[in-house]
């Protein structure tokens, strides 16, 4: 049988392994570990404190969220001994070897697990007298041989694949699978199945919530409804101060925002955005807000785009606000690091230097304007992020990269008359010249506008990414003849 995961580039971790991002030799596993991220987790629905009201009725499985890492642990007996037990990521990460709680799960589960079982569950540091931290697990797995290992832990609270000598499993009910688990790691101390109790009604989550959240054992709970299927985060309500730089404007009303474009700074005085906050109230404090941003618009040589399309207006940063949001992340589903721009101020206009690593913020919310707080690097500092996740070198200053320019390759515009308005549609195609130094860049991009004056959302924007020339222009053609047709004009 082939070897599960490509050990060559692995380091020390304490007496074991550390296998960097996609180390899964196995496509089966690792697509089934990248997926279940995915199509799984990523579909929790996020829930505050005050919304407890909205979980289904009937019978509800609730368990402490742990704050870690979502990680996975395969069992394969069939495997020779070094790869028998591993703990894998979802991009591809693997620990293996002499790790404590590897050994805790070799003794318990290669005996009582059938084929390969894979267990989804919560990497996490133990910390002595208070809860895990998601920042922990990250320093406790670093420093090579010296790593400490011995604090981490490893909670189970979904099975993929596989069963045990009891039941071998396909499992499609999730209290079956949780049945398994408890089995396979019974009497387990650093691994065990997720502390799971049933319930009656949102009153017993309230209860749970107040004893394992704001009791300090759990950062939240994650609640499985029994009769829909669903699952629901119940989390506190994090708070994050945040620099305004820029905001798009409301097509059905005067002079009123529709969203604000957020950012932290950075010791260095440099911005990284963080994201977009849509959500804030009445039409009276969109008009408000749009009297106190609109006056200090300036340059910017960066574009941001909303999630319809429209490009914020950048302005200067004079702005504090309080965003309540669900949650923080700073992966996206499929496991990489989320990139976000870092920006400098200079002679009153926005100067882009490089994507860093950064965070995507959840269901923002205006709790509002802080008056009382200024944008300098103490009320709006980049650091309130570590409350909630852990990002390598978030002070780190960003520096400019010099990148080739990019090359048009097309560019075409028509234009047409309607009830005494001008509609455009414009087409372009470009070659980034990016793409061979920084993966990130497609190589071609073709970008289409349709603007209309008389519709509710006026400007809509379409942009396609193609590997090479001949693809880009076989999209370029095909744009042209789904929305160029009788009356329209060159310009």
């Amino acid at each position: 049988m082939s070897a599960l995961y490509d050990l060559s580039q692995a380091g020390a971790c304490g007496n074991g392994l550390f296998a960097p991002a996609g180390s899964i030799k196995d496509y089966d596993l690792s697509k089934l570990v990248a997926g279940y991220k995915r199509t799984i987790a990523s579909r929790y629905r996020a829930i505050r404190p005050d919304e407890v009201d909205v979980l289904p009725r009937g019978a509800l499985l609730v368990s402490p969220k742990i704050d870690g890492e979502l990680w996975f642990l395969v069992i394969d007996a069939s495997q020779d001994e070094g790869q028998r037990v591993a703990c894998v990521a979802p991009n591809g990460k693997v620990l293996t070897g002499d790790i404590p709680f590897l050994n805790e799960a070799r003794e318990l589960a290669v005996s009582r697990s059938e084929g390969q079982l894979v267990l989804a569950g919560e990497l996490f540091a133990i910390r002595k007298g208070a809860r895990p931290r998601h920042g922990d697990l990250k320093r406790a797995i670093s420093g090579g041989a010296d790593a400490e290992v011995q604090r981490v832990g490893f909670h189970a609270f979904d099975l993929l694949t596989g069963g045990d000598k009891e039941d071998p499993g396909p499992m499609p009910e999730y209290e079956t699978r949780l049945e398994a688990m408890r089995r396979v790691l019974d009497g387990g101390k650093r691994v065990q199945a997720i502390k799971t109790v049933p319930v009656e009604g949102a009153d017993r989550v309230r209860e749970l919530y107040a004893e394992w959240v704001e009791g300090g054992k759990g950062e939240g709970l994650v609640v499985r409804s029994k009769e829909i299927g669903r699952t629901f985060k119940l989390k506190p309500v994090f708070t994050l101060d945040a620099a305004v730089i820029g905001f798009t404007e409301r097509t059905d009303e005067t002079e009123a925002i529709r969203s604000m474009l957020l950012a932290v700074m950075k010791d260095d005085g440099q911005f990284q955005i963080i994201g977009s906050c849509g959500n804030m109230g009445d039409l009276e404090l969109r008009q408000e807000l749009y009297g106190q941003l609109a006056p200090h618009a300036i340059e910017s040589a960066y574009s941001y785009a909303s999630s319809s399309g429209a490009l914020y207006r950048f302005v200067k940063p004079t702005l504090v606000v309080e965003v309540k949001v669900t949650d923080v992340q700073s992966e996206d589903s499929a496991g990489r690091p989320i990139k976000r721009m870092v920006l400098e101020l200079q002679d009153d206009k926005w100067m882009p230097v490089a994507p860093m690593v950064g965070v995507s913020i959840l269901h923002p919310v205006l709790s509002r304007v802080r008056d009382d707080k200024q944008v300098e690097t103490t009320d709006v500092r980049a650091t309130q992020l570590l409350e909630r996740v852990f990002i390598d070198d978030v002070e780190e200053k960003a520096e400019k990269v010099e990148r080739p320019k990019s090359e048009v390759l097309r560019r075409d515009v028509w234009v047409k008359e309607m009830k005494g308005a001008q509609m455009v549609r414009k087409l372009l195609l470009w070659k980034t010249n990016k793409d061979e130094s920084d993966p990130d860049f497609p190589a071609y991009v073709v970008h289409w506008t349709d603007y209309s004056p008389n519709r509710k959302d006026p400007l809509k924007r379409d942009v396609r990414v193609a590997p090479d020339e001949e693809a880009a222009k076989a999209i370029a053609d095909e744009m042209v003849t789904g929305n160029i047709k009788r009356g329209w004009e060159p310009a």
